[in-house]
């Protein structure tokens, strides 16, 4: 659906096939990406008005299967990877992932929270899955599925909000520390893909294709 590698002047920019998902950022600085570019990622500050906004006119819209994956590097706090209708958040003091996906029909939240499976001050490549077909909600962190759970099947995700990344504009907290290479796909990626996905920001954009 939709691919921003995070880093350097056009880091938001659509850079999947389909191309024309709107970005807009305040607050942002440039710092060491996950393969040592020294500005493969955005620096988030920690505050309320140091984001990413990603304007869904539709393209974000999954709505049924998805996936969603980042490279994060955790520093001294929790917050908000990204946040709409299906949301990430990082926990430093517990080296947790949780992730919540929101009912499109009934706003039930149903919640994936996994503690001690990041690596602290270092690069973790994050992400989760949804399969509309069984109902199976994942977590992946690195090289692992690290939690599977049934949410519900043929469930309709509200994903047709804008995509807020690295700050909420309704909590107080929010994240500081490094993001890159985040992507949204309309299918519930397999352990093969999600392996392809890992290495997108270190590969051509004829390998980006590719894989979608």
């Amino acid at each position: 659906m939709a691919f921003f590698s995070l880093s350097g002047t056009n880091g938001t920019v659509d850079r999947s096939p389909n191309g024309t998902t709107m970005a807009v950022s305040g607050h942002i600085k440039f710092a060491q990406g996950p393969y040592g570019n020294p500005d493969g990622s955005f620096f988030f500050s920690g505050i309320n008005s140091s984001y990413v906004e990603l304007k869904n006119t539709g393209e974000l819209d999954a709505r049924f299967s998805m996936s969603v994956f980042a490279w994060v590097h955790l520093n001294n706090s929790d917050g908000p990877i990204f946040k709409y209708g299906c949301s990430m958040w990082v926990f430093k003091a517990t080296l947790g992932v949780e992730v919540q996906f929101v009912d499109r029909k009934t706003s039930k939240v149903y919640r994936l929270h996994k503690e001690n499976v990041l690596v602290e001050n270092k690069w973790n490549f994050i992400g989760t899955t949804y399969d509309y077909h069984t109902g199976i909600a994942t977590v992946w962190v690195n090289n692992d599925t690290v939690m599977l759970k049934s949410i519900g099947t043929k469930m309709e995700l509200a994903t047709q909000s804008d995509v807020r990344v690295g700050a909420s504009s309704n909590q107080e907290k929010h994240f500081r520390g490094r993001l890159s290479c985040l992507q949204f796909y309309d299918q519930a990626l397999l352990v093969d893909q999600i392996i392809e996905a890992k290495a997108r920001c270190n590969q051509s954009s004829k390998y980006i294709e590719q894989l979608y």
